[in-house]
């Protein structure tokens, strides 16, 4: 069997040779050198673009050209040097978006201090448990979580300072203070990044804690300079993204605007889904990342005229993380589909540890199919392996394995994750997937979530997907209930949609729909459960393996 490429080739594309089993995407030559750094690369694009004005704080306009975002980052480096803080030391980052946030981060990436970015609304002993194992020298915090982050310093005995990001708290370092402009910088060759190469690391990110503790990511210069995700960006877009430094999108859009000196719009408000969409449409974002469960929202909540209208700017609307039902997928591609010559609605699969894209699935310049995860972006490698430990062919499932040409040193001090999450070359993903005959990449689920009744194993997107469809479901989450006989009954929690139709939906209703479509394996005998929300991770991912333990908890209150 031979899949053919077709499309835009450099964008995103399948290749599969039958011999070895593997699929692959197109071929791009690398753009920076083995030796070239983040810090390094972004020092030299703002130099050519001094006057361009690169960042706008939301809530109070404020703006900063390359120039001043350079200086202020040289600044903060210096003043971090001459602190103590040392190339390979880890910096600690439970803060929200703000004016310098990436000032710090570009700082970081001069200094060689890896940031390890904490979710801004983590409590204290997560956090603690967190930085247990990387013991950051610095600490960056908003005044408000001041006292978690003093905490954290106590309970881990840390010999490590604390920089206040936004707010004020007396006799503690402000970044206002560091990021003063000085003029004895020196030049980057002075700064610690000029020792270092692409194979070492410039940010920590956290897995997504869906099926255990996050671990802490190693992600390299290699991997953050050469996978940015909008290669139809230029110096004129305007880039918008709410997630702060703990998720990989954070960071990578940080980086792509740096890179090109596009605009950034630093959304630091409250997020709700009209403040986002008009800031979308106030300062005419063109390439956004917006989270399933947001653009779920939009399309659940918001009229679909409004929508259009907040979003016409829009280049590249971009998701991933976690799947779109499909019914909402349509929505949104429809209410993105009035220019048929950009890429609109685009999701993207993968993950941080290849940093970040593996598929992608969009309109023009990218092929899409539905019920898809799309075709393999540049540089990719893929293999299915089946459960025999075996690649299989075309049509054929397992689990998915997934090569990048860019260096994974794996997690950080987890000697044992590392080499279980890999096998030669290769990453193991955790997810199940084949490839049909057209080089397109099928997801079917976690490994680890797929449901086990009796001798059949089902997977539980397969009825998510089924059960979207049916008038009065907003969201939908399928999960094994434990059963001594049969080892898992099927399950479903339910979160209606807010209009008559979610007001009616009975369980009855949901058992009759979902029966007139699949057959008697796929019956909800674990229970129909409504909810007001669904539980998630940080990154938004619905936690399918704690769904019994939250069911419980809702009852017992």
């Amino acid at each position: 069997m031979k899949i053919v490429q077709k499309g835009v080739s450099y964008l995103s594309g399948t290749k599969y040779n039958p011999s070895e089993k593997i699929w692959s995407g197109p071929k791009s030559k690398t753009v920076y050198n083995s030796e070239m750094t983040v810090g390094e690369a972004i020092v030299l694009q703002l130099r050519k673009t001094p006057e361009k004005v690169i960042q706008i704080l939301e809530s109070t306009g404020e703006t900063l050209t390359a120039q001043q975002f350079l200086d202020h980052s040289m600044s903060l480096a210096k003043n971090l040097l001459e602190m103590g803080i040392k190339g390979g030391d880890i910096v600690g980052g439970y803060a929200k978006n703000s004016l310098h946030l990436g000032t710090v981060m570009l700082a970081s990436f001069l200094c060689g201090t890896p940031v390890h970015g904490i979710f801004q609304n983590f409590e204290k002993d997560i956090i603690a448990k967190t930085y247990a194992t990387t013991r950051p020298k610095l600490i960056f915090c908003d005044a408000e979580n001041y006292d978690k982050a003093f905490y954290v310093l106590e309970k881990l005995q840390l010999d490590a300072k604390i920089i206040i990001m936004t707010g004020h708290v007396p006799g503690v370092l402000n970044i206002k203070d560091l990021v003063k402009i000085r003029f004895d910088v020196g030049d980057i060759s002075e700064f610690p990044c000029t020792d270092m190469n692409s194979s070492d690391t410039a940010v920590i990110l956290s897995s997504s804690g869906t099926t255990g503790a996050p671990k802490g990511i190693l992600c390299s210069h290699h991997a953050m300079l050469h996978n940015v995700p909008y290669p139809n960006a230029t110096m004129n877009s305007v880039l918008m993204c709410s997630s702060s430094m703990y998720w990989a999108t954070g960071a990578i859009h940080l980086v792509q605007g740096l890179l090109y000196s596009a605009q950034r719009i630093i959304p630091d408000q409250p997020y709700s889904d009209e403040y986002f969409l008009r800031t979308i449409e106030r300062y005419k974002v063109t390439h956004c990342f917006a989270t399933a469960s947001q653009i779920i929202g939009w399309v659940t909540n918001i009229n679909h005229d409004d929508i259009r209208k907040y979003l016409r700017s829009i280049d590249t609307l971009m998701t991933g993380g976690s799947p779109v039902p499909k019914p909402v997928q349509e929505q949104i591609t429809d209410i993105l589909s009035d220019n048929k010559k950009r890429p609109g609605y685009v999701m993207i699969y993968g993950s941080s540890e290849i940093f970040i894209g593996c598929s992608i699935n969009g309109g023009y310049p990218y092929e899409s199919k539905t019920d898809t995860v799309g075709k393999l972006w540049h540089n990719r490698e893929v293999c299915i392996v089946g459960e025999n430990g075996v690649r299989v062919g075309p049509n054929e499932k397992g689990e998915i394995y997934v090569h990048t040409p860019y260096t994974w040193m794996g997690y950080y001090k987890n000697e044992k994750a590392t080499s279980e999450a890999k096998e030669d070359k290769w990453i193991k993903t955790g997810d199940l997937g084949y490839f049909d005959e057209e080089g397109f990449l099928h997801l079917i689920g976690r490994a680890k979530e797929i449901i086990k009744w009796l001798s059949f194993q089902i997977s539980p997107q397969s009825v998510e997907e089924i059960l979207q469809r049916l008038p009065g479901i907003a969201e939908v989450c399928v999960f094994g209930v434990p059963d001594i006989a049969s080892i898992n009954l099927v399950a479903c929690a339910i979160v209606r949609s807010q209009d008559v139709e979610g007001d009616q939906l009975t369980a009855a209703m949901v058992n009759d729909y979902l029966m007139s479509k699949m057959d008697g394996l796929y019956v909800l005998r674990g229970g129909i459960y409504f909810m007001d929300s669904l539980p998630r991770t940080d990154t938004g991912k619905v936690q399918r393996l704690r769904m019994v333990q939250y069911i419980e908890e809702e009852i017992d209150r």
